[in-house]
């Protein structure tokens, strides 16, 4: 119980003392900047924060947030490295602490030429769902962790006006146990699953900046162990075809837009195959240095939580809007949508988000914001619950 007032005591102070520094003086000059060589490049910074969250379902319940982050980067000649990492983590006003995220991720690019680009990736996430999550049993005491790996290359060559790429990438993901009241354990290994994909895009130029396109994508999911509800794997793969169009105007406009077909096609004869309409997109609009809009749109088609032996039918959509008032002050905005779909049941569950924040840029080195976010969830069977959220902090960055 006292383990707020020491972290809110050394939040102020940190924050105070960077806010006392202004772009002109000479603190904010003669603080070191790191650099390793001449083309590499270290970002960090920390955030701490406050928020107090209304549910209607729960009720409130107030907590600190720490967010560090660190990234190396490194650009020269033909290649493009990076390497980062970072997390969430949430004190409670009893002290307890929850990883609500903890990552860490390395990129390459690499031009064997002009015409040709290759690649790669990896990214590694760890974080425990809260007690609380609608998706866990009611008597749950202390959700499961979650950790996921991901590997992912791809190679793209040009052909005068014809542009080839390929893909080929991996997954592991590993669900860890729910702890019940009275110290109860369910093990969720049925949830847990290898992963691998394999993609190949045909693009055309139209001109300078339009590019029409197909995309053919092949995923097989294996589990690592069968469904407890139907006693057998949902072992299956996911086959998509989509076309489109895409268009970039230099850094100032990009935006694509494809749809298609997929299907889920279970590898137990007694579960039901599924196919579905897709549709995947996206826009980036930065017309100048003081807008910036973003937006997509996603579909995803897999096993089925929501009746068993069922495919579900994934929707997402989001969009975030950022404006500069001046150089100082910057007025954000996101909302998102999302909806999934049991296609043989017809079970369905939605949800939306909207909030809006500011952020005050007080010196080169601090940035102080605050959030308001409202989102709505209508799950498939229970009552629908609101959510409320304030949040204030403070930002410490190089």
């Amino acid at each position: 119980m006292h383990a707020w007032p020491m972290v809110l005591h050394r939040l102020a102070l940190v924050g105070l003392l960077a806010a006392a520094a202004p772009a002109g003086s000479a603190l904010a000059q003669d603080a070191p900047r790191e650099h390793i060589g001449p083309f590499a490049d270290i970002d960090w910074s920390l955030g701490l924060r406050g928020s107090y969250a209304a549910n209607s379902s729960t009720g409130g319940a107030a907590e600190l947030q720490v967010l560090p982050e660190l990234s190396w980067s490194r650009q020269g000649g033909s290649t493009k490295s990076m390497i980062g990492a970072g997390g969430q983590f949430a004190i409670s006003p009893a002290g307890a602490i929850n990883i609500d995220d903890a990552h860490g991720s390395l990129e390459g690019q690499w031009m064997l030429g002009p015409e040709t680009t290759l690649k790669g990736s990896s990214a590694l996430t760890f974080d425990q769902l809260r007690a609380t999550n609608s998706s866990l049993p009611a008597t749950t005491t202390i959700g499961p962790t979650e950790l996921t790996g991901t590997v992912n290359g791809s190679a793209e060559q040009d052909f005068a006006h014809v542009r080839v790429t390929g893909r080929l990438g991996g997954t592991r993901y590993i669900e860890g146990e729910t702890t019940l009241s009275g110290g109860a354990t369910v093990s969720n290994a049925e949830n847990s699953y290898w992963q691998g994909a394999a993609g190949l895009r045909l693009g055309y130029d139209l001109g300078p900046l339009i590019t029409v396109f197909v995309d053919g994508d092949a995923k097989y999911t294996a589990y690592d162990a069968p469904s407890s509800t139907l006693l057998a794997y949902e072992n299956g793969r996911t086959m998509t075809l989509r076309a489109g169009v895409s268009y970039a105007r230099d850094s100032r406009i990009s935006a694509e837009l494809s749809a298609g077909r997929a299907w889920y096609d279970y590898d137990d004869p007694t579960l039901t195959d599924a196919p579905s309409w897709v549709v995947d997109g996206s826009l980036t609009l930065k017309p100048d240095e003081t807008l910036s809009l973003t937006g997509s749109v996603e579909t995803t088609l897999a096993p089925s939580s929501l009746s068993a032996g069922d495919v579900d039918a994934g929707l997402t959509a989001s969009g975030n809007l950022r404006y500069a008032l001046n150089p100082w002050v910057a007025l954000r905005s996101q909302a998102s949508y999302n909806r999934t779909v049991a296609l043989g049941s017809g079970l369905s569950t939605w949800g939306y988000s909207a909030g809006a924040g500011i952020d005050l840029t007080t010196s080169r080195f601090a940035t102080w914001t605050g959030d308001y976010s409202f989102a709505h969830d209508e799950p498939a069977t229970g009552a629908a619950t609101d959510t409320h959220t304030v949040t204030v902090g403070v930002t410490v960055h190089r």
